[in-house]
């Protein structure tokens, strides 16, 4: 199921890509877009900026009318990542060195500003009739992103963050800028507003799961397949679910079993196999599963809206594909 979606969406890349390209044709200074370039071709999967296009056909407008956007939302993207590898501190990501430890962190947060300053660039550039509503939900939703990432942050310091305030942080920091592309799509398409409501849902639901998979993938992925630091969550004690969800349901020795990991600056391959071993005695790995079916079952029900169509079906697959995902 992922390659065949990825293969039918192959097109939506590609435009986005060359879209990319043409905003980074000219420029003098090396220092600083030489990491920036660095940055944008880190590959990646592109999901954002696809959604934008596929969705903005399921409701009955062309992909070339959502395509500035779409290339704003990847540039979007890459320029959190940069910015929270910087706050993390990782060392690798998409496989790659990541670009602050490739330069240094001056370089590497003056790359992602250029980064935001083209994706405004580029969403400056959409149909002048959605313009403004374009620009005010992108500004906000972006926006949302960083309360989101300084939530993350505070949670670091917090004892009492329950699973409410995870999933109120990672709807602002991961599943807004998934509805944002549904959102843009929707509109720049021409749907109904009905179409638009329902197409938020879906992203953000879609964005719910996708993060709550990233919290499994840190724990049960390898670091050559997931392409960046296996276990980065352990040690650093950071409120993932599956933290958060085992702080709810494991007794004292399986805490202070799963406590003796933190703060290690690195750890083996027998150390994630124990890890695995105690989340799995405690359920919080079914419970993390059962939260992104959940989770994807209710973005399909946002797909009710749409009429019948090849866009829409790609919207489903993409579902059944997250699902199965293991980077």
């Amino acid at each position: 199921m992922k390659s065949e979606f990825f293969e039918q969406t192959r097109q939506y890349k590609d435009r986005v890509l060359k879209q990319i390209g043409l905003y980074l044709e000219i420029n003098h200074t090396a220092a600083l877009y030489e990491p920036v370039r660095y940055a944008l071709q880190a590959g990646g999967k592109l999901l954002r900026p696809i959604l934008a296009q596929v969705t903005c056909e399921a409701v009955g407008g062309k992909s070339q009318d959502v395509l500035d956007a779409a290339a704003a939302l990847e540039l979007v993207h890459v320029f959190s990542l940069v910015h929270d590898d910087i706050m993390d501190n990782d060392d690798m990501r998409r496989g790659r060195t990541t670009v602050h430890k490739k330069w240094d962190i001056n370089a590497a947060i003056l790359a992602g500003d250029a980064i935001l300053i083209k994706a405004y660039e580029a969403v400056g550039r959409v149909n002048p009739i959605y313009l403004t509503r374009v620009l005010n939900n992108f500004s906000g939703a972006i926006l949302q992103v960083c309360e989101g990432q300084a939530l993350d942050i505070e949670f670091e310091k917090r004892d009492d963050v329950t699973l409410d305030d995870y999933f109120s942080m990672i709807d602002r920091k991961t599943a807004r800028l998934f509805s944002l592309a549904c959102e843009l799509g929707a509109i720049l398409g021409g749907g109904s507003e009905e179409q638009i409501a329902a197409m938020c849902t879906y992203g953000m639901k879609l964005g719910r799961a996708f993060q709550v998979q990233d919290d499994l993938l840190d724990v049960l992925a390898d670091q050559e397949t997931l392409g960046k630091d296996v276990g980065s969550d352990i040690q650093e004690d950071k409120k993932t679910f599956l933290m958060l969800y085992t702080r709810q349901h494991a007794n004292d020795e399986q805490l202070q079993q799963l406590k003796s990991f933190a703060g290690r600056e690195h750890l083996a391959r027998e150390d994630m196999q124990q890890v695995i071993a105690i989340l799995d005695r405690i359920g919080t790995i079914a419970a993390a599963r059962q939260e992104v079916k959940n989770a994807l079952e209710e973005a399909r029900v946002s797909l009710a809206l749409l009429a019948e169509s090849n866009s829409r079906e790609l919207l489903s697959k993409l579902l059944d594909m997250l699902e199965q995902r293991t980077f």
